[in-house]
This record gives structure tokens, sequence and C-alpha cells, in this order.
């Protein structure tokens, strides 16, 4: 898999990679360290669930929970 992004702040990461899987060719992975132990969460998408987050991120003004 080829990583396309990566970043990470404190204990936690977050991944996206390009796959050969098909009708699912991005994987998320979400590695979360904390307290000695380490979670790995991955996420194999479709396109059209990466065009939905890509347009969620996209939104212009901050969000907040009291939105």
């Amino acid at each position: 898999m080829v990583k396309l992004y990566q970043t990470s702040k404190e204990s936690k990461s977050l991944e996206i990679e390009d796959t050969t899987r098909e009708g699912s060719p991005f994987r998320l992975v979400i590695t979360l360290r904390k307290l000695g132990m380490v979670t790995i969460l991955d996420y194999f998408i479709s396109p059209e669930e990466a065009e939905g987050i890509t347009k969620a991120l996209g939104k212009t003004g901050a969000h907040t929970d009291s939105d």
C-alpha cells in the first residue's frame, strides 16, 4: 500500500493509503497510543465515501458540536 497522507498529534496518528482492494481503493488507519496500549482502527472506503469525506472536509467556516 502506498501512503497518500499522514499526520500525528501527541499519541494519535491518521494515515490514508492507496490500496489495490477492488471497490475500496482507500484505507484510513487511525492509531491510538495510551497507557502502554496501542489500538489500530482501519477502514477501507469506496470512491463515493472518499468523495463524501472530501466534501465534508472542504466546507468553509469553523464548525463545533454546538453548530
